[in-house]
């Protein structure tokens, strides 16, 4: 499905990265992923995001790698990796037509028969794939790790059968030149294009290497360098001056008088790129070298040479096998939440596929969710979901809605320890105040979203979000018939039971709302004075409204604070906490459910 917000650029080449299957490399026990033209990882942080990218790079990464003891997978109990565990990556790719379908087979006098030959496969079905595995084992005689990759005979789609594919022997190791033409280039969150501009081997130095100009030009640019040289020196007194004590080498030297010069500026067209820089002025401002700008300015640079070196590549190597792939981690990284939407666009226009880990709503926003990739921890390691992944297939309305009511506007719940929904502003605002004086610190502090869904209608795209991405949810739900059998609903097309059965969603009780189970004598005094405090505007206003609230019973006490949710609700938490309260008792009960099930802990509790 298109996303909504920005077109992405897919990639024509006639091949595809479908699934990575990776056995024993650092978190990542056991993981099996399906990839698409453009891969979002969302998740937690320490959860496996940037080990998959690591284990991705040393598949198919571009440049060497160096494997050691601590990329081995350690079980609990285990003090070091015994020697014969290996590290395994798999990679399943497939032939895809012009639209970027999956194709049954290579078409003839593709590039890609005549790079891979027989290490092309066929299934079950005679369809066409190549499956590409890297193993790095420990060599006793060298004692090291070392790293080999060759063609597998067969894809097993079962996970837990993965061992049952056998390398083709008979083909050797895979060659540098059979991988070269899909090589992951990855950009990584320490990236700098001040560093790109100077390192040996970075892309910016591949690129501007061999500016591609003619003898001609390179002949008469040099001699206009050397004429500027040859001016630099004589209007400078000092350079003057050494040149002067330099021109006396010669009478020690075996050379010519006049052989050695000053060269402000190289004579040679080629070594001119080492002195390349990028320099930026801010409307009237003065032009500044790329170097003494943000990091947040550095990072993006460093991402648009990366698409300058794609782009360009694709262009050299048009006709040819070329399927480039690119792992970006934290795009986000330095840069304000606009510049964050705004590299998303620049990297969906990467003619390349790709694979971006991310901690950004902003970048979440311009991505369809259907390609997120959700990690999260479990009791073997990582556990990766996606929106397709569990329950009835998703319509494209659906999917719509998903992007629409939740990630382009509450885009932070996808990277919470746990979701607590609720019909109204009222809840959204009063019950973080519950919790922070039921668990002694902010819900933020423990990795928790609150959030009020707009209506007992809107429950169904957050469920369908935090049920298929594993998120844990709870649901506070007013006791009124119309939102519990809303809520019903909701949970019946996901596949989730009903409000009765379900010990995740707590129904206030006596078939009323928030406001009217908080309206009880014990809270009376508490409530009147968050409308009192609210409304009066002079002591003698104050006054006035106590005398009336006097006579009020409960039922006018919950209507007064219906009718101004937005006004009362952010008062409520808070005065409760201050007049002594705790939580009332079925908000207890649901904090104690999440304490026990998501491992959370009273800050007393700590100290």
């Amino acid at each position: 499905m298109a996303d909504d917000t920005a077109e992405s650029t897919k990639t024509a080449t006639g091949v595809r990265v479908v699934h990575a299957r990776i056995r024993n490399f650092r978190c990542l026990r056991e993981l099996d992923v399906e990839l698409s033209d453009e891969l979002l990882l969302i998740g937690a942080n320490s959860t496996g995001k940037t080990s998959f990218l690591d284990a991705l790079h040393l598949a198919i990464g571009a440049g060497q790698r160096t494997v050691g003891e601590d990329d081995v997978c350690l079980l609990p109990a285990e003090q070091a990796p015994p020697k014969d565990r290996r590290i395994t990556v798999d990679l399943l790719l497939r032939p895809v037509d012009a639209d970027g379908v999956i194709a049954e087979a290579f078409p003839a006098g593709s590039p890609w028969l005549e790079l891979w030959g027989s290490g092309i496969g066929q299934d079950d079905q005679e369809d066409d794939f190549v499956g590409i595995r890297t193993q790095v084992k420990w060599n006793a005689l060298r004692g090291e790790y070392v790293t080999e990759r060759r063609f597998l005979g067969q894809w097993v789609e079962e996970p837990e059968r993965w061992e049952e594919a056998k390398p083709m022997e008979k083909l050797g190791r895979i060659r540098a030149a059979q991988l070269e033409p899909i090589e992951l280039h990855y950009v990584d969150a320490r990236r700098d294009i001040a560093a790109d501009l100077t390192g040996r081997g970075s892309l910016w130095q591949r690129m501007v290497s061999d500016p591609g100009l003619t003898e001609e030009s390179v002949t008469q640019i040099e001699e206009a360098l050397s004429t500027v040289n040859e001016r630099i020196i004589e209007e400078s007194p000092v350079l003057t001056h050494i040149q002067g004590h330099l021109d006396r080498l010669h009478e020690t030297l075996a050379s010519d008088e006049g052989s050695v010069r000053i060269t402000p500026l190289s004579r040679n067209l080629r070594d001119l790129r080492r002195g390349m820089d990028i320099a930026l002025s801010s409307g009237a401002g003065p032009v500044m070298p790329v170097a003494r700008q943000g990091m947040g300015t550095r990072s993006l640079s460093s991402l648009l040479i990366f698409r300058a070196f794609v782009e360009w590549r694709t262009r050299l190597n048009a006709g040819e096998a070329y399927h480039p792939t690119v792992a970006v981690e934290e795009p986000e990284a330095h840069l304000q939440p606009q510049a964050q939407r705004s590299l998303a666009r620049v990297i969906k226009k990467i003619p390349a596929q790709r694979v971006v880990s991310t901690h950004s709503p902003y970048v979440c926003s311009q991505t369809s969710i259907e390609n997120f990739r959700h990690f999260a921890k479990s009791e073997t390691g990582t556990r990766v979901t996606s929106l397709l992944d569990g329950g009835e297939p998703l319509s494209s309305e659906d999917v719509r809605r998903i992007n629409r009511e939740v990630i382009n506007t509450r885009g932070e719940l996808l990277f919470a320890r746990g979701l607590l929904l609720f019909e109204g502003e009222t809840e959204e605002q009063a019950m973080p105040d519950f919790a922070e004086k039921h668990w002694g610190r902010h819900i933020h502090e423990l990795g928790l979203s609150f959030i009020g869904v707009g209506g007992s209608g809107n429950y169904l795209p957050f469920l369908r979000m935090a049920s298929r991405f594993g998120i844990p949810w709870y649901i506070l739900s007013d006791g009124e018939p119309t939102a519990v059998s809303d809520v019903n609903s909701a949970l019946a097309k996901e596949g989730l039971g009903d409000a009765e059965s379900s010990e995740r969603v707590f129904v206030i009780p006596d078939s009323t709302d928030f406001e009217g189970y908080l309206s009880q004598d014990a809270y009376r005094t508490t409530l009147e004075r968050v409308i009192i405090d609210s409304k009066a505007i002079s002591p003698q206003h104050r006054e006035a409204l106590e005398l009336e609230y006097v006579g009020k019973s409960l039922d006018e006490i919950a209507d007064a604070l219906r009718q101004h949710k937005t006004r009362y609700g952010a008062l409520i938490g808070a005065k409760f906490g201050e007049d002594g309260h705790e939580a009332p008792p079925l908000f207890r009960d649901l904090f104690g459910l999440m304490t026990e099930q998501l491992r959370l802990r009273r800050k007393e509790e700590e100290q």
